[in-house]
This record gives C-alpha cells, structure tokens and sequence, in this order.
C-alpha cells in the first residue's frame, strides 16, 4: 500500500509538470540554438563565467523593449562584473535582427537629458549581446520559462504562440543556477535589483559571507554560522566584529580593506621611489 501512495505522488508530479522544475542548486540544462549571434552551445558560450539568461514574451512587445534596451545600456556594469548576459524570445532570429534597432532607438531616447547628454555617466553602448531563437519552445521549457498549461495567445502580427514570462536565470562559472526569478508578462524587471543580486553573489562566493536584507555594495555583511566566533578576526582578516545574537555576527565589507590595503602598498612605493 505504501508503494502505491508514492507511486501515486510521483505520477500526481508528473502530471502537474513540477517534477522538471528547475531550483537553486541545478545545473543549468545546455542547449544549442541560433541567435542574433550566430550558433551557441550556452555551456561553451558562458565561457565559465558568471551568466545570466533573461527570456522575454516576444519582440516588437513595449515591456520587452524597454527591459532590453535598459540591459544593452548596463552592458558595461555586466562586463565590470565579468558577467555574461544572454536572452531569450520565442520569435525567429530575422525578427530579433530588426527589433535591435528600435531597441538601440529607445534606449538613447531615455538615457539622454534634453541637451543630449547621458544622464548616468555610463558608455551608450549598441546591443552586443545575443538574443536566442527559442520558436519550438525546447529552451523555455528545459528552464521552465512558460506554464505547461499554457493556452496560446495572439502575437502582435496575429501569430498564435505561447510566449514565456519574463523569467531570470542567474548561473555561476560552474554552471549552477544561483537565483531564479520570475515577473510577470506586464511588469518589467528592476535591473538594479539584478545587478545587486551578482555583486552579493560574487561576493559570497569570493570571501564566504552572505548579505543581510537590503544589503548593498560597500555595507556589512553577515559572517555564516559555520565559522566560530574566536576565528572571525583570523579568518577575515579584520580588527573587530559585531555580535548581534550568537548566531548573527556581522563585518565591514571585505574588499573596502583590501582597498585600503592596496592604497597603502601604493603609497609606501611611491615614498620609497
């Protein structure tokens, strides 16, 4: 009876589609598919580099516009942060190829004051990164990117398709899915939310801290329960700490002293020269 119930469970999860959802903790499924960047197989495309993959409901779509000009204008940040981004629409390559330029249009449209001059300080860039043709739905599917129950909805030159949610997969070097977000199709994603999630990642994985809630670049970090408290000032290479319960210790942001380290180091070179 008890092989029944589970057999029962397995073929409910089955059924439901949840059995192939990707979590936290997966290796990111690999694909090879055409883009406006020629042929990519993705795991020799990330080049064992941080990625992110961002699917979007179609092109020549207003959400999807704004979204990717908004993300070919920070392409600079992403490169900053050795950070490879990538996206996803389920239209052909040829579509994708025209939709670019009024992506480009857009985005230095928004990005410039009345004068003409860039309001961020940042390079304008073009769109330099690829955009995947996913028509058959086999990459939206592998990462889940649309529900299995989907009904097909009108395009906006009457296709009928099902198009996915605005979905984002954040993938360290070695190919593990860290973050998985998923927006709604009539909401656009906060790209500063992104980038802020890439800098706690990186950061973690560099020094082995994690971030308290609305952490941001440069504030204190959290010391993870492993490491005792005798070993903080030894381990991280700091003067003090801060004990808030016995589980909850907290440090100044590590790379801030290897700043000032290196300012130091820099200083003493140019007395002794």
């Amino acid at each position: 009876m008890g092989f029944f119930r589970k057999l029962c469970c397995v073929l409910l999860l089955f059924l439901s589609g949840n059995i192939n959802a990707l979590q936290i903790g997966d290796k990111a499924p690999n694909f090879i598919a055409q883009s406006t960047k020629g042929n990519i197989n993705f795991h020799e495309w990330s080049e064992n580099k941080w990625t992110i993959l961002f699917s979007h409901p179609g092109d020549f779509t207003p959400i999807c516009t704004t979204e990717l000009a908004e993300l070919a204008f920070l392409q600079p940040e992403f490169e900053k942060r050795q950070t490879k981004i990538i996206t996803l629409s389920a239209d052909n390559v040829n579509d994708h190829i025209e939709w670019v330029s009024h992506i480009d249009k857009y985005k230095n449209l928004i990005r410039t004051d009345k004068k003409g001059t860039i309001t961020t300080g940042l390079e304008r860039p073009d769109l330099d990164y690829p955009i995947l043709e996913d028509k058959n739905l086999k990459i939206a599917t592998a990462f889940g990117m649309y529900h299995p129950k989907a009904e097909p909805s009108e395009g906006v030159f009457g296709d009928a398709n099902k198009s996915t949610i605005r979905s984002v997969f954040i993938i360290d070097p070695d190919k593990t899915i860290q973050t998985i977000l998923s927006y709604p199709k009539h909401i656009g994603r906060n790209f500063n939310e992104i980038i802020r999630i890439i800098d706690a990642l990186q950061l973690a994985r560099k020094y082995d801290v994690t971030t308290p809630g609305n952490w941001e670049k440069g504030e204190q970090v959290v010391v993870p329960t492993h490491v005792p408290s005798e070993d903080i000032k030894e381990i991280y290479n700091v003067d003090f700490f801060t004990t808030h319960q016995d589980y909850l210790r907290t440090i100044d942001d590590p790379t801030k002293k290897i700043s000032k380290s290196k300012k130091l180091e820099s200083k003493s070179i140019n007395k002794m020269e």
